[in-house]
């Protein structure tokens, strides 16, 4: 019996179905940075600039704001924004080495194990007992 699908007809769909994913995918993290570039320039004025963001839930979280050169903690949720603290600059930490990383390399590192979902590196030690 001589069989009528070949090697090609069965492999060359799957690797271009991938391959027209990651393609998409690529496209829309680079429409993310453009967004997300855009939306800061329209966010920070001369005056106005949102230094750090935290979400703490779906509609709450925490932001660092530097206004006419003073710095400020700020609680905001969907019906309320509240001034927590004034902060002084030099209280304020600049983001860590990985902070800055781009997509691709948190990515392969993600990929790699060594990085956990909070994206701090984790340390793989073998102490007898599993986790």
């Amino acid at each position: 019996m001589k069989l009528s699908t070949g090697f090609a007809s069965d492999v060359l769909p799957l690797i271009f179905s991938i391959v027209a994913i990651a393609a998409v995918l690529y496209l829309c993290y680079l429409l993310s940075r453009y967004l997300a570039k855009k939306a800061n320039s329209i966010a920070n004025t001369a005056n106005i600039r949102i230094l750090e963001r935290v979400a703490l839930a779906q509609d709450k979280g925490l932001a660092i704001a530097k206004i006419c050169g003073h710095c400020y903690l700020i609680g905001f949720s969907s019906d309320r924004i509240e001034l927590l603290k004034e902060i002084d600059e030099a209280e304020i930490r600049s983001p860590e080495s990985g902070a800055g990383r781009n997509f691709v390399d948190a990515l392969n590192s993600a990929l790699k194990g060594r990085l956990d979902l909070t994206g701090n590196d984790r340390k793989h030690k073998n102490d007898g007992h599993e986790k």
